[in-house]
């Protein structure tokens, strides 16, 4: 909606304030998928990739029908694995993208582009995020070898 003042010129600040609303909606909901996805992935349910479900079952857990899975792997959104005889496999790992899409177009009205990129700053985000904590983990381990060695140096 275009409001406009009793000039009938835009009203700039109205169209700002409702833009900053809608960045701080997705916002919203774009951290509260990852905060689930890192969530599942420390119980360890996230970091599984293991092909496990068929389309019917994984549309099911997302809530959409298989077309519509079947559409997403055609646009690259997920790639399930195949079984010998040729049937689609998805795994934990795919019903979590499928349902972080779902969340993203219907939560927020976000295009399939749009979709696409949000999916790939989450991987990257988490990618940052598990290589902070392996420099944090070897900063911590180093830190503690300095310090026995220091308590060495004393001690003599």
């Amino acid at each position: 909606m275009v409001s406009r003042n009793i000039y009938g010129m835009l009203n700039v600040s109205s169209l700002a304030r409702d833009r900053s609303e809608e960045i701080d909606r997705a916002f919203d909901v774009l951290s509260n998928l990852f905060k689930q996805r890192e969530g599942m992935a420390r119980e360890g349910m996230a970091s599984n990739s293991e092909p496990r479900y068929v389309i019917s079952v994984a549309s099911r857990m997302v809530g959409i029908e298989a077309h519509t899975l079947r559409y997403y792997e055609k646009l690259g959104l997920v790639q399930p694995r195949r079984s010998g005889g040729n049937t689609r496999l998805y795994s934990q790992e795919d019903v979590d993208c499928l349902c972080c899409a779902k969340a993203l177009m219907g939560d927020l009205g976000v295009n399939l582009p749009g979709v696409e990129l949000a999916l790939h700053l989450m991987q990257r985000m988490e990618a940052a995020q598990h290589r902070f904590e392996e420099m944090e983990n070897r900063l911590r381990r180093y830190m503690e070898g300095n310090s026995e060695s220091d308590t060495e140096r004393r001690e003599e």
